[in-house]
């Protein structure tokens, strides 16, 4: 992967995951989505998802006029040869022709829109590939909506219980609440605050499903919710590495050797189960959360041993000494040992899960 695309499988990186990703980069382009004989393309402006002519499917959106019995088949039938007349867009047409007022076209764009996109979120698997391709002309973004935002709304209308039951940790297993600069722009709904606060209290999922209000199924998909948004997250191993501002050189070797124990581990673990086709699943993990660091943590390789590799340059070239670069550098090994789990959960069940992450931690205690 480059700084101008990307790829990868929903699998192994839910679309909420990959929104946050787009928006934290700030990316422009076009995302592309494909499962069996369905394709959406969506459209970004520095972070924020775009409504364009490009991806918006005008011929489902004028359906849904007539179906909604806003618009009668010959408004369509006329307005659409009016368009091509003059070589203007459907929308436009609408407006030129005194047919629907502007705001009333925007309403109804927004509406059909977000609803047209709701779907993608209940999808399991389906290739994905990001193309930035230039900035987008201001002529042709007709709308933006904070990727915040749509992500929030689009948990909330899930309807893939299984989905989001397989993205959480196994219920004997805890989570942390996390303090991401973004968390102030989001705008959670009473219910998520409320459950926010009983995760404070009750970090074990077993005890939480147990005490929250919300009944289990929507407790997991408001706890979804906060994990996919990164208020919520795996919480560390008893052995966890040492604070990044106590960090030299020296013990970053020392919890590089420690990470690529574990790493080590998970492959044994996971390859006496499934066999060789186990190093497939954990490169796809891999690949899923490399784009997140800048240089030079993005040329990691995967080896045959389950091993990290950290290519063509060495440990010893990170610049330590800064207190962001060492935040960075232990986030981001937490976070390919979480991707590596999350793996092994959805391949091999939460009964793995569990048993993997106990024998994880006490890696750490024997060293």
């Amino acid at each position: 992967m480059d700084d101008n695309s990307c790829g990868g499988n929903l699998a192994y990186a839910p679309l909420p995951q990959l929104l946050l990703r787009l928006w934290e980069k700030k990316r422009s382009g076009l995302l592309r989505l494909h499962k069996e004989d369905t394709t959406r393309i969506l459209s970004f402006s520095k972070g924020d998802l775009a409504l364009t002519d490009i991806s918006f499917p005008a011929e489902e959106f004028q359906a849904k006029l007539v179906e909604a019995e806003i618009l009668s088949g010959e408004e369509i039938e006329a307005t659409r040869a009016y368009a091509l007349e003059k070589n203007i867009s459907f929308t436009r047409g609408l407006i030129e022709r005194g047919i629907l007022s502007p705001s009333r076209v925007w309403e109804l764009l927004a509406g059909f829109w977000l609803e047209s996109l709701f779907p993608l979120f209940d999808w399991p698997e389906g290739e994905y590939a990001f193309d930035s391709g230039g900035e987008l002309s201001e002529a042709h973004i007709l709308m933006t909506i904070a990727s915040l935002e749509f992500i929030l709304q689009g948990i909330r209308r899930m309807a893939n219980s299984s989905l989001i039951e397989a993205s959480l940790p196994a219920e004997p297993e805890s989570l942390q609440i996390l303090s991401p600069g973004h968390a102030g722009l989001l705008r959670l709904a009473p219910h998520e605050k409320y459950l926010l606060s009983v995760l404070r209290h009750s970090p074990r999922l077993q005890d939480l499903y147990a005490q929250s209000q919300l009944g289990k199924k929507e407790t997991q998909k408001a706890l979804f919710s906060l994990v996919q948004l990164g208020l919520a997250g795996f919480r560390q191993p008893r052995n966890k590495f040492k604070p990044a501002s106590e960090l030299s050189s020296g013990e970053a070797e020392k919890i590089w050797a420690e990470f690529n124990d574990k790493c080590s581990y998970i492959y044994k673990y996971i390859s006496k189960e499934i066999g060789p086709v186990a190093l497939n699943v954990l490169e796809k993990a891999l690949e899923e959360v490399k784009p997140r660091p800048g240089p030079p943590l993005q040329s990691l390789e995967l080896r045959t041993d389950g091993r990290v590799e950290l290519k063509p340059v060495s440990l010893l070239s990170l610049n330590f000494a800064n207190p962001e670069s060492r935040t960075a550098f232990i986030q981001f090994l937490n976070e390919i040992l979480v991707a590596e789990v999350l793996a092994v959960k959805k391949t091999l069940g939460d009964n793995h899960e569990a048993t993997l992450v106990r024998n994880l931690e006490r890696i750490g205690e024997q060293g």
